[in-house]
């Protein structure tokens, strides 16, 4: 307690804005500070409650789990399909149904743009 009370009496002269050289913005702010740590050392329940913040803290810290991307996750969890363009480092995820129907949409367009092609190409009469 004393160390607590002598540390301080010494930062107070040090950043009270009546006697230190800072300019008085940051001097008020570490003054203020300074006074609310001290309020919360000098109390008995006060710094018994500081500690066991400190302690949740740490041990929430700890607890964390890195979250992780789903899309590596998917990744990490596919099963290694050979292809010819390895992208995914040998790992192919699967197509959702979504994804299948506007392939399907795709191919489509692409036979029907193809037939209209060889339609004009062989059978449109020149006008």
């Amino acid at each position: 307690m004393e160390e607590i009370k002598a540390a301080y009496r010494r930062l107070s002269k040090e950043y009270h804005p009546d006697t230190t050289s800072l300019p008085l913005k940051t001097a008020s702010e570490k003054f203020v500070q300074l006074r609310e740590a001290y309020n919360v050392l000098i109390g008995e329940e006060s710094r018994k409650f500081y500690d066991w913040t400190l302690v949740q803290e740490a041990e929430s810290r700890r607890a964390s789990l890195k979250l992780e991307d789903p899309y590596e996750q998917d990744v990490k969890n596919t099963e290694s399909i050979p292809d010819t363009v390895d992208r995914l480092g040998g790992k192919n995820l699967a197509l959702s149904g979504q994804a299948m129907t506007a392939l399907t949409f795709d191919i489509a367009i692409i036979i029907f743009c193809f037939c209209c092609i060889v339609y004009v190409v062989f059978f449109k009469e020149p006008s």
